[in-house]
């Protein structure tokens, strides 16, 4: 009766012991796919910045940016100018959206098995202090969400920018 208590104590250690390691590999397995739609998402809030470094200055998104070649939709590239400038006022904080009913993204990008729709929105402007009226910092809000069809991940990036104008190589993303 003691060697039967013994092998049924043993039994459910080992039991147990591969449950406890299964759970851990699929705990591990949700870290990574997390952590990979995550760095889809900043890789989309990256492009988002060198998209708006490139068209402030020249007041449109550069030719080399528009698909098929670059990650900003032909369809919506003239939008897409009118936002980052502000103009006309109505383009300011536009209720557009890159996911969800009704959306219509400025980027769009694949990043390894992650679908990528990003939305660039122009906050607001206001002149830097001690300048003339040429130099203002304009405020941007980013956002991007990376979605995997294959497993159903989702994970969404919300940055905030300041570029100056007149000087758009110098973008600094801000603390929500």
């Amino acid at each position: 009766m003691t060697v039967m208590m013994i092998m049924l104590m043993t039994g459910t250690l080992g039991v147990s012991a591969l449950t406890m390691t299964g759970l851990e590999n699929s705990m591990a397995g949700a870290i990574r796919m997390v952590e990979e739609g995550t760095d889809a998402a900043e890789s989309c809030v990256g492009m988002a910045v060198n998209v708006i470094q490139s068209s402030i200055d020249p007041g449109a998104v550069p030719v080399t940016l528009i698909a098929p070649a670059g990650p900003v939709p032909a369809a919506n590239a003239a939008i897409l100018s009118q936002e980052i400038m502000g103009a006309p006022f109505t383009m300011r904080n536009n209720p557009d959206m890159a996911v969800g009913a009704g959306n219509a993204p400025n980027l769009v990008m694949n990043v390894n098995n992650y679908v990528v729709n990003g939305d660039i929105d122009f906050l607001y402007s206001k002149q830097r202090a001690g300048s003339d009226e040429t130099t203002k910092d304009y405020f941007y809000r980013v956002d991007c969400t990376a979605s995997n069809a294959a497993n159903g991940a989702t994970s969404r990036v919300i940055a905030v920018f300041d570029c100056l104008f007149m000087g758009s190589d110098t973008c600094q993303r801000r603390s929500l």
